[in-house]
């Protein structure tokens, strides 16, 4: 069982990382739709505005209680969160809480000793954001089943909205551990975070090559050969964990592939903020999958951001 100190670092670090992402996922869904579907559009927007009250929450438990991993991972927001936030308004007309992205940022680590009301705040948090996840969830999995169904049209691929509901899931399956009092941590599952993210990473690098401008070839192939990588590192993960392998020397593999996929992600996303890359990546898309990429980077055990 999880210590109280340990049940609430794990909850803040997962709600701050993990509310931002859910957050986004709003949106992107938000802006890909036609105007024949306003209505989810605005049902999209409130799924926006409720993650963001959350993230505020727990931004205002956090300070002096998040890990010092997660803050110098820079998972929670890098350097070019506000600035694509900015330009994706200015190219959207969807506002974005600014004040919130500096309060993050401001953020200072500790291991503070709180007493049973923070405890108790912070399991309502974890509720709160399984509810409101779960509910997203939902959201995705109707959208999803209406685009293949071709019962409607959003400019996101399907299999993005897939991937953004495993995420989804993932948040979800972790909430109710730390409910439990369980170690979401645990060296026992974190090969299972690896072939989750390995897959992760594979599908944004796929992304990225399928929205690049066609006349950006070298960093397509860049990107697809990302995507060929991380499909068979996400492979040998799996066949490591049903043949109860060594994954050690997977995990070096996985190690090395993430930091040199999230140097390109960061390369990408000051193209997109200096408008030297074209594309139709939307710039806190950019910024968006470089805050996985770090995350996974930490999970791998290296929570240095390098820049």
């Amino acid at each position: 069982m999880l210590t109280q100190r340990e049940f609430i670092t794990m909850s803040i670090d997962l709600n701050l990382f993990f509310l931002r992402i859910m957050k986004e996922h709003s949106f992107f869904l938000q802006v890909a739709f036609t105007p024949k579907d306003s209505a989810l559009a605005a049902e999209a927007a409130d799924f926006v505005a409720g993650f963001e009250k959350l993230l505020s929450e727990a931004t205002d438990l956090a300070d002096g209680v998040v890990s010092r991993d997660t803050l110098n991972s820079r998972q929670i927001v890098t350097q070019y969160t506000a600035e694509a936030e900015r330009l994706t308004n200015f190219y959207t007309g969807v506002p974005f809480n600014l004040e919130l992205t500096r309060r993050e940022a401001g953020l200072s680590p500790g291991a503070v000793v709180r007493d049973s009301a923070t405890v108790n705040a912070v399991e309502m948090l974890d509720r709160r954001a399984y509810r409101l996840t779960s509910s997203l969830a939902e959201f995705k999995e109707r959208i999803l089943s209406n685009v293949r169904a071709c019962k409607m049209f959003t400019l996101n691929y399907p299999l993005l909205i897939e991937h953004i509901l495993r995420e989804a899931r993932l948040f979800m399956n972790m909430l109710a551990a730390l409910v439990r009092g369980e170690d979401i941590m645990r060296p026992e599952g974190l090969i299972e975070q690896e072939v989750f993210w390995n897959r992760i990473m594979a599908e944004h690098s796929k992304f990225i090559a399928g929205l690049l401008d066609p006349t950006e070839e070298a960093l397509i192939d860049t990107a697809r050969a990302f995507g060929k990588e991380f499909d068979r590192l996400t492979n040998e993960a799996t066949m490591a964990t049903r043949q109860s392998m060594s994954v050690s020397g997977v995990t070096n593999e996985s190690l090395r592939a993430t930091m040199r996929l999230r140097d390109f992600k960061e390369a990408g996303t000051k193209g997109l903020l200096d408008c030297s890359i074209e594309s139709i990546i939307i710039p806190l898309l950019g910024d968006h999958v470089l805050r996985e990429a770090n995350h996974y980077l930490c999970i791998l055990g290296v929570c240095s951001a390098g820049r």
